[in-house]
């Protein structure tokens, strides 16, 4: 077994211990290229006769993220600066969340902003509210 393989099963029974015991949370993602076809959806008008058809409804993709509401605090040779940050982990082995990209968990929804890290397991991301 490979590294990658070892670390994807290690983080699917970690997310699932995580889930049930609350720590984890089941989510909906759309990409950046469900978006814009959601955009080209509700940009559609049905009373054009010209008008290109519309793309079909993007399908979020089901998957489990851990959600970390913390305070990153920068204080390198100047005083201390507190921001409220969210940061959002996904498995790869669900899916390869994109810039852009939004997720949604219960009734909030967030904006991928940057990429904090990743490997071949997992992908973290700073996020805004959608």
């Amino acid at each position: 077994m490979s590294q990658a393989e070892f670390l994807r099963q290690f983080d699917d029974l970690a997310f699932g211990a995580f889930a049930a015991a609350g720590m984890a949370d089941a989510a909906a993602y759309l990409s950046p290229a469900d978006l814009a076809a959601m955009d080209a959806i509700a940009g559609h008008d049905p009373e054009d006769p010209d008008a290109p058809s519309p793309p079909a409804a993007p399908v979020p993709r089901t998957c489990t993220v851990l959600v970390d509401r913390n305070v990153e605090t920068y204080d390198e040779e100047a005083p201390a600066v507190s921001a409220p940050r969210i940061r959002i982990t996904f498995q790869c082995a669900e899916l390869t969340p994109e810039q852009g990209g939004r997720v949604t968990i219960g009734g909030e929804s967030f904006t991928l902003v940057q990429r904090t890290r990743a490997d071949e397991s997992l992908s973290a991301w700073w996020v805004q509210h959608a």
